[in-house]
């Protein structure tokens, strides 16, 4: 069998592991959220070897000539070792200036970047994967256009084990430092392919950041079609920025907000759409609708995969469904 070296460990490997699974079977607190190559949360160095093709496409040219590669998607066949990445060579040093609750479970977390020149191609939509100072990484949707706004903004709900979410709600504050590694992503607003189409965006829970960047990013950009964003959660208490969203939609004749819920009080949730958010949405559209269609999904994976697939069979172009789902682990590194 072949062997992993990590943090002067020898480790390893079982046949046809990925070096990420071979790190965890074996206690080390790598990072990682989607194990497809899509949060780039995984990330190590090659170190006197050479990574597979297969696991350094995903990853910045410049980033590759300094042997970074993805822990998930490398499956060796020989003996290789590996080390945690550097921040210095990925990461983009921002500081966090605001923590604002948006619900009882969620806080708005707003990033002033050290090197505002360095934050070039950062889209409302796209993600970024974000390390505290403990070492602990989690992939995150942008919420908004620093090119607009001069800031970066994330949607951070607070999970029952998060190591990530458990810092942040209960020791970080204004004036602490996170790296940023990013942006990544195709799930963005491109006017040049996108403005004459109209948008559909649907999301549950901190699946909303993106789409209310994308939207936002959209009609400060001028969008003249239709925009549809529908939001849901169990409950109304899960749900956040009606109020901003129902303000947007009272200022802007083409944009359209859709709360819903699956559990109503029928005496003070009548505004409210009920019942699972997928068959929501795909009782609200049709195969016209959807051929011209820009769709923008967002929030758990099985909610994720279930309405893109629903919505593919109701006539949207695969090609013109975008989607980034993640769920958080808890797992940490040292890094």
């Amino acid at each position: 069998m072949s062997k992993l070296t990590f943090n002067q460990r020898n480790l390893t490997l079982a046949p046809h592991e990925s070096v990420l699974d071979c790190l965890l079977r074996h206690g080390e607190a790598l990072p990682y959220a989607c194990k497809a190559g899509m949060c780039q949360a995984c990330i190590v160095r090659a170190v006197d070897c050479v990574a597979s093709e297969e696991s350094s496409k995903w990853i910045k040219p410049a980033l590759q000539q300094k042997g970074y590669t993805l822990a998930c998607k490398w499956f060796p066949d020989s003996d290789v070792s590996v080390a945690p990445p550097l921040l210095a060579d990925f990461a983009l040093a921002a500081t966090i200036s605001a923590l604002t609750p948006l619900n009882a479970h969620v806080l708005q977390v707003v990033l002033t970047p050290a090197e505002p020149r360095r934050v070039v191609g950062f889209n409302a939509g796209q993600y970024v994967t974000a390390t505290n100072p403990h070492g602990c990484a989690r992939a995150y949707s942008l919420a908004n256009d620093f090119q607009l706004d001069n800031c970066l903004e994330l949607h951070v709900a607070r999970t029952t084990h998060g190591e990530w979410s458990g810092w942040l709600f209960n020791q970080a504050k204004p004036g602490d430092t996170l790296y940023l590694n990013g942006p990544h992503g195709t799930c963005y607003y491109d006017r040049a392919e996108d403005s004459d189409a109209p948008l559909l965006l649907a999301g549950t829970g901190t699946g909303l950041a993106p789409l209310v960047g994308i939207a936002r990013s959209a009609l400060q950009q001028g969008h003249s079609a239709d925009i549809h964003l529908y939001h849901g959660g169990r409950s109304r208490e899960q749900l956040y920025l009606t109020d901003y969203l129902q303000q947007l939609a009272s200022m802007h004749p083409n944009f359209y907000y859709y709360p819903c819920v699956k559990e109503a009080n029928s005496s003070t949730d009548a505004d409210l759409l009920l019942g699972k958010l997928e068959q929501v949405v795909a009782t609200h559209t049709n195969a016209a609708q959807l051929r011209h269609s820009r769709v923008f999904l967002s929030g758990a994976p099985d909610f994720v995969h279930s309405l893109r697939k629903k919505l593919f069979l109701q006539g949207a172009r695969a090609e013109h469904i975008h989607c980034d789902p993640f769920t958080e682990r808890t797992v940490t590194t040292a890094s």
